[in-house]
């Protein structure tokens, strides 16, 4: 009984996290546009200007990182730290590559989803 009430826990919880990977805020003010996902990170900024703004953010990402840099530089110069930074990274990319998985999945079922209700005629008038 106690194994079956862990698995609910934990079907829940991927439910969940499936559920955030979906969520999108949109604010919308004097014409700029942003969207940002559940955890707040920005994935889109449209405007009029909107590539002034593009242009301006990737300036200031170039800015910035020579300074990362400088900080980071005596970390990374640690041949411990190299280690887990190295065993971090592969792991990242293995749980990015699974959410593109699931992504793409997502996208191949909307479209099945469309393309059966326009075989069915359900848009027709």
């Amino acid at each position: 009984m106690r194994r079956n009430n862990y698995e609910e826990l934990g079907l829940k919880v991927q439910r969940v996290h499936q559920g955030l990977e979906q969520v999108r805020g949109i604010g919308t003010v004097n014409g700029l546009r942003v969207v940002v996902d559940a955890q707040g990170r920005l994935l889109s900024v449209t405007a009029d200007e909107e590539d002034l703004i593009l242009a301006a953010y990737q300036a200031a990402l170039a800015d910035k990182q020579p300074k990362v840099d400088e900080v980071m530089r005596e970390l990374h110069a640690d041949p411990r730290f190299e280690a887990v930074s190295t065993f971090t990274e592969a792991n990242a990319a293995r749980v990015e590559a699974e959410r593109a998985v699931r992504h793409r999945r997502h996208e191949q079922d909307d479209d099945d989803y469309y393309e059966k209700r326009n075989r069915a005629g359900w848009f027709e008038n």
